[in-house]
């Protein structure tokens, strides 16, 4: 397109930083300095530890948290939940951006698009809460919407399945753009001769931690010197435990040697961790759209049990041992498996990283992108 200037709009909850930012921060950080084609401004809540770039336009929204207090009733949930992309809108329209690239929030699109009506905007999805939409929303994104970018077949699947339901046809604006990692910072490794596990994630009941440990403590019964290291809390740079993770360190109380939670770890202190461990382990128990910690996991080269659902079947393809992590017996079966066949595992973990470097570095993604929006 003619004007080379793009807008990345994140959540009103997400902050583009290293401390406390999660993983769409970490996309649009890494794909941002893959885009140089392109000049990319990230719009995002105020941090007072963000990423240290150029192109960042930090949104305030102190005076509005003031205002709702003295509010209150519909005037404070408009001013909660639409200050923030109201001003991101505002900006976008003072410097005449022409792509507007929002990320995730479905809610935002009518708003921005009517502040910015010469803008091409466009929504990415990086996971499916877009099909909770009710009928107005989903028109809403209908008519505003110029391209629904979804991080795997898996979402954009449903993204048409909703839109049949209401009678709307999102053929020609949706498009999959699978996520990326970055091959100078997640090397690959040789797997450890150890009985280690990695598990990298929010600590949430999703993503299928509990499940995991139950396992482990099955396993421990075949193989005492196992152990599960835990790279995660219960939300974006908290090191507080919520109720479930503390439930996870009591049933693993007795146990401590075969565990260790390190609660939040930054990103750039993730692949020192995969020297550590002989296997990683992402077994999520809900429909995962394509998670970054699974094409790290390929990156590295550790061989992978992974869940079984959502997109994480598109990343992994052959390369990975899937399996319904909601059946504790079989992750236990499937860990003692993979913890006695060091040789398949590694063919596999071989398999994995050639996927990676031929479909899932920044440049992949970068690629695919351009195409996206020279097709707007």
């Amino acid at each position: 397109m003619e004007n080379n200037k793009i807008l990345q709009i994140l959540t009103q909850e997400e902050y583009y930083s290293p401390k406390n930012g999660g993983a769409i921060a970490t996309w649009v950080k890494e794909f941002s300095d893959e885009l140089t084609e392109y000049e990319t401004t990230v719009c995002a809540p105020y941090s007072d530890s963000p990423f240290k770039v150029s192109n960042l336009k930090q949104i305030k929204t102190q005076f509005a948290k003031k205002l709702r207090k003295f509010f209150g009733g519909k005037i404070e949930h408009h001013l909660k939940y639409n200050t923030y992309v109201i001003l991101a809108g505002l900006f976008a329209r003072r410097k005449k951006y022409k792509i507007i690239h929002v990320h995730n929030r479905p809610n935002y699109i009518p708003i921005i698009k009517r502040l910015n009506p010469q803008a091409k905007v466009m929504l990415h999805m990086h996971n499916d809460h877009v099909l909770d939409a009710n009928e107005k929303q989903i028109n809403d994104l209908h008519t505003y919407c110029d391209k629904i970018i979804s991080v795997s077949g898996y979402i954009e699947g449903e993204i048409l399945k909703k839109g049949v339901k209401h009678n709307l046809d999102f053929k020609d604006k949706c498009a999959v753009l699978l996520n990326g990692s970055n091959p100078k910072h997640f090397k690959r490794t040789k797997p450890a001769k150890n009985k280690q596990i990695l598990f990298v994630g929010r600590l949430d009941e999703t993503k299928g931690i509990k499940q995991l440990v139950e396992a482990v403590l099955l396993v421990k019964k075949k193989i005492n010197n196992v152990k599960l290291i835990v790279a995660g809390s219960a939300g974006f740079g908290k090191m507080a435990d919520s109720p479930f993770v503390a439930s996870l360190k009591e049933i693993t109380k007795n146990d401590k040697e075969n565990f260790d939670f390190l609660g939040y770890v930054n990103h750039e202190e993730i692949p020192n961790l995969f020297k550590e461990v002989a296997l990683y382990c992402i077994p999520s128990i809900w429909n995962d759209p394509c998670p970054l910690s699974v094409i790290e996991g390929m990156a590295s080269g550790v061989p992978m049990i992974v869940g079984n659902k959502g997109g994480i079947p598109e990343e992994v393809a052959d390369t990975a041992l899937k399996i319904d992590c909601e059946d504790v017996t079989k992750l236990s079966e499937t860990i003692i498996y993979a913890l006695e066949n060091e040789t398949e595992m590694k063919l596999l973990a071989d398999k994995a990283h050639h996927r990676f470097t031929n479909n899932f570095t920044w440049k992949h993604v970068t690629e695919n992108y351009i195409n996206i929006i020279n097709n707007l």
